[in-house]
């Protein structure tokens, strides 16, 4: 998908996809931001409080009581830093096939603990990891990203007869 010219990158279902994937990756940013460091992490402790008082499964409320909570810094800066990258990385095509399997790795993570919290939708986790699985299933990024160019770049580099390993992941 979006491999052709440059002009083809403006036309077929791949520049709607795209835009779905930018569109996805301001959501990460804004999540990321609504948990930044500067704002002491903002609802994320309360809402792991809120995941162990409703569990939906015992092995993860042991993991957050046990593990999360007493490095609770340490896992809010990987929260926030996990989700500043994947929107950055969404949002500018870069590495979207890792991105997309990343994202629906983390959404699954929350929704792990968030499945069983009240007035959580449970549909809402089918509809944050499935895109995500398309833009990497689809590799979204050579469409409007920056994929597009490395996957340019790399094959510049096999017709000078070298590999390029890149290539597999964008």
């Amino acid at each position: 998908m979006g491999t052709g010219t440059a002009a083809s990158q403006w036309g077929g279902p791949g520049v709607a996809v795209a835009i779905f994937r930018i569109m996805f990756g301001l959501l990460y940013l804004d999540m990321a931001l609504q948990k930044a460091p500067w704002k002491n992490f903002g609802w994320l402790q309360g809402f792991i409080y809120t995941e162990i008082k409703n569990p939906t499964f015992g092995f993860y409320k042991a993991f957050l009581e046990g593990v999360v909570l007493p490095y609770f810094p340490l896992f809010g800066w990987l929260t926030f830093l996990t989700e500043l990258a994947l929107g950055v990385a969404l949002v500018l095509g870069a590495l979207t096939l890792l991105a997309g399997v990343g994202g629906a790795l983390w959404q699954l993570n929350i929704a792990m603990g968030a499945f069983s919290v009240p007035n959580e939708w449970p549909w809402v986790w089918v509809l944050l990891i499935a895109p995500q699985l398309v833009f990497a299933a689809t590799r979204a990024g050579r469409t409007l990203g920056v994929d597009r160019l490395l996957l340019e770049q790399c094959r510049s580099v096999r017709a000078a007869g070298r590999a390029c390993w890149l290539e597999k992941i964008v």
